[in-house]
């Protein structure tokens, strides 16, 4: 059975023209068999800004931002994220976002501090950057002493704090959160919001 059809460069859209949108969605959609999980979205959301996707469970939120993030193909459609197409150029477009999936999967047997620099090495980072981010990242989310503690003894604000610094620790110009705040007690909540902000 041939696999579902995915835009190309002749079928998608045009390319948005660089402005103040740092993401613009284009008839996303995605089907899982008979069930239309996502439906021809259309979406801008402006530079420098928070913007919040709400509804009900079962309403293609997660889908759509795995759609975003290059993690789930679509059906139809096509995502820009600072002006560069997800899914004609994933590899530029990912330099671009960082990614915080309800779903990520952590290394247990690492510890923060090597969870970080293992992800740094893999985006073929500078050493040197990542370790001094990697520092800066963990001490503003108060992961400083649990650096070098498993992943797999941390509470889940500390799975959650870990995760978002490894969504940023790239630098990027747009994030993608889903559940950032999703069993995390009040303080934790605090300080990723603060971070974020």
């Amino acid at each position: 059975m041939p696999g579902p059809e995915v835009p190309t460069e002749a079928t998608s859209p045009a390319a948005p023209v660089p402005d103040d949108r740092s993401v613009v969605i284009r008839g996303l959609a995605k089907t899982f068999g008979d069930t239309v999980a996502v439906a021809a979205v259309d979406l801008d959301i402006p530079r420098g800004s928070f913007y919040g996707v709400v509804g009900p469970n079962g309403a293609g939120k997660s889908t759509t931002m795995k759609m975003c993030t290059a993690l789930l193909r679509p059906d139809a459609g096509e995502v820009w994220v600072d002006g560069v197409s997800v899914w004609m150029d994933p590899t530029e477009a990912k330099s671009h976002f960082g990614a915080l999936p309800d779903d990520l999967p952590l290394f247990e047997r690492l510890t923060g501090g090597e969870f970080l620099s293992f992800l740094g090495m893999f985006r073929g980072l500078d050493s040197d950057d990542v370790a001094a981010r990697s520092a800066s990242l963990l001490s503003v989310l108060g992961l400083d002493e649990a650096s070098t503690t498993l992943i797999a003894d941390y509470s889940t604000g500390m799975r959650k704090k870990v995760s978002l610094a490894a969504a940023l620790l790239h630098a990027p110009r747009v994030v993608f959160l889903d559940e950032p705040f999703e069993s995390v007690d009040p303080v934790s909540a605090r300080v990723i919001a603060d971070v974020l902000t």
